[in-house]
């Protein structure tokens, strides 16, 4: 049996979050995750992008840019 608990995985989309960055996953319910979502600062703004799993071969698993999350909660960055 396997003990290991997380999988390498690289993710390609939108700069700078994700150019062919490779990082450790943890394994979900024994499997690789289906979507992931990366938070990044760019120009003090929080951005969260999701990225959804491509075609499984063997590790490093690719997972390719989806969307933008946008929070409408959250306090606007432009002045009044």
């Amino acid at each position: 049996m396997n003990e290991k608990t997380t999988y390498r995985a690289i993710f390609y989309g939108a700069n700078p979050i994700a150019a062919g960055t490779e990082r450790e996953l943890e394994y979900v319910d024994g499997g690789y995750q289906q979507t992931v979502t990366l938070e990044v600062t760019e120009d003090g703004a929080t951005v969260r992008r999701v990225f959804k799993i491509g075609h499984v071969t063997e590790e490093p698993i690719s997972y390719r840019y989806v969307e933008d999350l946008h929070d409408t909660e959250g306090e606007a960055d432009v002045p009044n």
